[in-house]
This record gives C-alpha cells, sequence and structure tokens, in this order.
C-alpha cells in the first residue's frame, strides 16, 4: 500500500486507540481549551454516556450478572407464583428493577454498576414472565400473538430453592471467573464450579427421592421430551444471541468501525433489533403458517446457516456482515417466539404454567452464560493467536526495528496514548496506519472463529428442534385461567 494511502487511511478511520494521532495534541498533553468545546459539550449524551469508570476485568461482569439473575430468578418466579399467586411477584419484582436502575445510572464504580445490574437481571425475571400470564389468560390458540405483543407456605421446598440457587450461582460464577478474572487452574475456579455442579446434582437427587407435596422442580417435566426439546431450542437459540450480543459490539468497534463512534454504537444494536424484530414477526404470521414443529426447524436452520456465512467477512466486507447478522437474528428471534409458547402449551397439566416457563427461562439464562463464557474463552485465545502471529511481521515490514514490537504492542493494548507510542522506537504515522490495518485483520481472523463455533451451538438446535412436540391438535380455544371476577357467569341448571 503506497505511503499517501496509509496516511489518509490513519486519519479517516483509527480506532479509538489510535486516533490520537491524526492531529497534535497541546502541551502536557492537554486536547484543547473548555471554552473551544461546542455548547452543552458537558451535558450531551456522548459525554454523560461516556464518562469512565474503569478499565477493569471485572467489567466482564456487566453482562454475565444479568443473565445470572433471570437463571436464578426465573424458576423462583415460576414456581413460587405458581403457588402464592402472580401479583406481588410483579410489584415486588418492579420496585427491585427500579431500584437496580437508580443504582446503576448513578454508579461511580464498577462494582456499584454491577451490584444494580445484578438487581435489574433479579427483577427481570418477572418481567419476562409474561410468556406464562399471557400464555394462562388467553385462549391456546392465541399464545402466539399475545405472546408477541407483550400449599401453602409450609409445603414450600426449600431444600430445593437452597440447593438450586447455591448451585447455579457458583457454578455460573466459577465458569465466569475462569479465563477472565483467575486462571482456569485457580481454586477460586474450580472450587466454585466443582460445588455448584455437586449442589446441582444433589438437586436432582433431593427431588426424585425425597417426598415432596410442591417440589421446586417437578422432573416430570424432563420425562416429557418435547418440553425438553422446545426448552432446549429456546436455550440455545439464546446462547446465540447473548454471545453476540457480547461480541459483535466488539467486532463493530474492533473491524469496521473505524473510529465513527455513531456509527458504531448504531451498527452495534443490529443484535438486539433483529432478535425483537423476529419475535415480533415470528409471534404474528405464526399461527397463519401453522405446523409448528416445521417452522421452528426451518427458522433455527436458516439463523443458523446465516450466522455461520458470517465466517466469511472480513474488514472489506462491513455491509454483508451487518446483513449476516442482522437476518440470522431475526431467525433466532423468530424460533424463540415459537418455542416459548410451546414450553407453555406441550405440559400435562396447564396448573404447572410458570414452573414450566420459569424452568424453561431459568435454563435459557443458565445454558446461555455457559456459552457467552465458551464464546468467550475462544475469542481471547484467537485473539491472543493472531494478534501474536499477524502484527508483528506487519509492522516489522513496514520499517519498526524488531526491538520495538513489543513496546508496540503493550503500549497499544494499554491504551495507546500519545505518551506510550511516543515511548516506542522508530514509529511513525505510516507504521501505526499499517498496525492499524494489521489489527483489523487479525481481529476479523479471530472472530471468523466464533462464527464457527456458533455452527456448532445452532447444529445442536437443529437437531433439538427435530424432537419439539407437533403442537397442531392442541391449538383451541380453552384458556388454562381467568380473572377473578370475569369468569362467564354459569347458566342456573334450574331455568
Amino acid at each position: 500500500m503506497p505511503e499517501k494511502q496509509n496516511t489518509e487511511h490513519v486519519e479517516n478511520s483509527l480506532s479509538p486507540h489510535e486516533s490520537h494521532v491524526a492531529g497534535e495534541l497541546g502541551e502536557r498533553g492537554f486536547a484543547g481549551e473548555a471554552d473551544e468545546l461546542p455548547r452543552g459539550y458537558f451535558y450531551s449524551p456522548f459525554f454523560l454516556g461516556t464518562t469512565a469508570l474503569g478499565p477493569t476485568n471485572s467489567i466482564i461482569w456487566l453482562s454475565l450478572v444479568y443473565t445470572l439473575g433471570l437463571a436464578v430468578g426465573l424458576t423462583l418466579v415460576g414456581r413460587l407464583s405458581d403457588i402464592f399467586g402472580r401479583r406481588w411477584f410483579f410489584i415486588v419484582g418492579t420496585a427491585i428493577g427500579c431500584i437496580g436502575a437508580i443504582v446503576c445510572s448513578t454508579a461511580n464504580t464498577i462494582p456499584v454498576l454491577i451490584g444494580g445490574q445484578v438487581l435489574i437481571g433479579l427483577s427481570a425475571s418477572t418481567g419476562y414472565s409474561y410468556a406464562f400470564i399471557i400464555g394462562e389468560l388467553v385462549p391456546v390458540k392465541y399464545r402466539f400473538i399475545f405472546n408477541s405483543i407483550i400449599f401453602w407456605l409450609r409445603n414450600f421446598d426449600y431444600g430445593g430453592l437452597l440447593l438450586y440457587t447455591a448451585g447455579l450461582v457458583l457454578f455460573i460464577l466459577g465458569l465466569s471467573s475462569g479465563g477472565s478474572l483467575y486462571p482456569w487452574t485457580d481454586a477460586k475456579v474450580i472450587a466454585p464450579i466443582v460445588v455448584g455442579f455437586l449442589c446441582l446434582i444433589a438437586l436432582f437427587v433431593y427431588e426424585s427421592y425425597v417426598d415432596l407435596k410442591e417440589p421446586l422442580i417437578p422432573l416430570h417435566f424432563f420425562r416429557h421430551r418435547g418440553w425438553v426439546a422446545a426448552m432446549m431450542s429456546l436455550s440455545i437459540g439464546a446462547s446465540v444471541y447473548y454471545s453476540q450480543a457480547i461480541i459483535w459490539p466488539q467486532m463493530t468497534t474492533n473491524v469496521y468501525a473505524r473510529g465513527r463512534v455513531e456509527w458504531g454504537g448504531i451498527v452495534s444494536c443490529l443484535v438486539g433489533i433483529g432478535i425483537t424484530i423476529g419475535e415480533i414477526i415470528g409471534g404474528t404470521v405464526a399461527k397463519n403458517f401453522g405446523h409448528w414443529k416445521i417452522q421452528c426447524f426451518c427458522v433455527i436452520t436458516l439463523g443458523t446457516i446465516f450466522l455461520g456465512l458470517g465466517a466469511l467477512c472480513n474488514p472489506n466486507t462491513p455491509n454483508t456482515a451487518m446483513a449476516l447478522v442482522f437476518v440470522a437474528t431475526a431467525f433466532i428471534g423468530w424460533n424463540e417466539a415459537l418455542v416459548l409458547p410451546i414450553c407453555t402449551i406441550a405440559i400435562r397439566d396447564q396448573g404447572e404454567i410458570g414452573t414450566a416457563a420459569g424452568i424453561a427461562g431459568s435454563s435459557r439464562s443458565a445454558i446461555s452464560t455457559i456459552a457467552s463464557t465458551v464464546y468467550s474463552a475462544v475469542l481471547t485465545a484467537r485473539v491472543s493467536e493472531t494478534l501474536s502471529t499477524q502484527i508483528p511481521p506487519a509492522v516489522i515490514g513496514a520499517g519498526l526495528p524488531a526491538s520495538s514490537v513489543t513496546e508496540y504492542m503493550t503500549a497499544i493494548a494499554a491504551g495507546g496514548t500519545q505518551k506510550l507510542l511516543d515511548a516506542v522506537p522508530g514509529l511513525t504515522p505510516e507504521i501505526l496506519a499499517t498496525g492499524a490495518e494489521a489489527y483489523r485483520w487479525a481481529y476479523s481472523d479471530a472472530y471468523r472463529t466464533i462464527f464457527l463455533t456458533s455452527l456448532a451451538f445452532g447444529g445442536l438446535g437443529v437437531i433439538c428442534s427435530l424432537f419439539i412436540e407437533d403442537i397442531d391438535t392442541m391449538m383451541g380455544g380453552k384458556i388454562a385461567v381467568t380473572l377473578t371476577g370475569r369468569e362467564k357467569e354459569k347458566e342456573d341448571p334450574k331455568e
């Protein structure tokens, strides 16, 4: 690439950690005068939304604790509200969400922000319960449409509650810590995983052999092949969503944004937009197509194929990558709009609809967290490999002394400030431009592995869809429950 092209490239397309080299900073590193900034700069969404709280390795928990809260909360809300009623669970859950939002919006440190996100995740477990609330209030044949639009204390299973909560929390905490906060061989990782796994094993033994009037997790659900298949399809589809929700924004920033902050922010939302649109479309048109089992198979297959095709993308194909990610996540959202209501239909007793949806939702969040950890571990290993093998030859070929490569990569990893880069012997704007391009291709190669990994998860989802129960004969007008005082008055038999 000619030197002139390199220079223009670095001026127009640098990532955040490189952009400072495009212009000179003032004395002692100041970027400018406050009086020279646009009016309202310090009150703008860009300033308020980018106030620094880090950096810290703990930031990974910001995304994980949300799904962890869902994983723990959904089963509890589903089962407890089946027994004690729905009203106060939703009132308290909403209040917890409000508190969490206040904590997050006023947080000055990452730990406080994570704490607020925990509350939001727990609160979301009540909001996510709309699936069985709507499901039990409307006729079975309308559950898909409505889903897209939106005993007692002494008999409760406290032993199951303790084992379930402790096991799931410890297992996911340990799994999520490995390779990020601590090495996989560290006792802080191994101990929670082992103890958590043993607690979950103990839970199923306890639920199987102890005579419980109100078991937390009725095991007969897991003996129902159709329900298990729908639950697994739901969980695997969500795994792809959560993993892409974490990884796609990184890919956008590292490969495609080229310093365009606002553009990168908008494109990062494609995963969430695709899932939402897919859920709306799926819930709206599902009844028109019928053949629910075939629908599930087709949409999860198409979603897997389109996501796998993302492996063909590179830094020069941003539009293709955006289209593939959007279409893939839309099909996955469509699948979720189908299998979530199926989890509330393919059960033997509609009186357990909350439990069925709650367990399915918890499994969805738990498996998603595990999948996200797998994706993160794969990405970390691949990024380390691609950066170490592709960056040194590129910058050395551009003229950087071999003895300066380690200092250059260390400076970039530390944020690439001017002070750090000035300390790298032999570094020029042309070399920096070449390095920026090499970084983009190295990251692109790493993300290619993630798309290929998605084929494995998606393929498992396709297999599960083959075992989903065909519910065509169940799509009638029956209603599981009516609101108190709204039941149709029965005719007097004497009249």
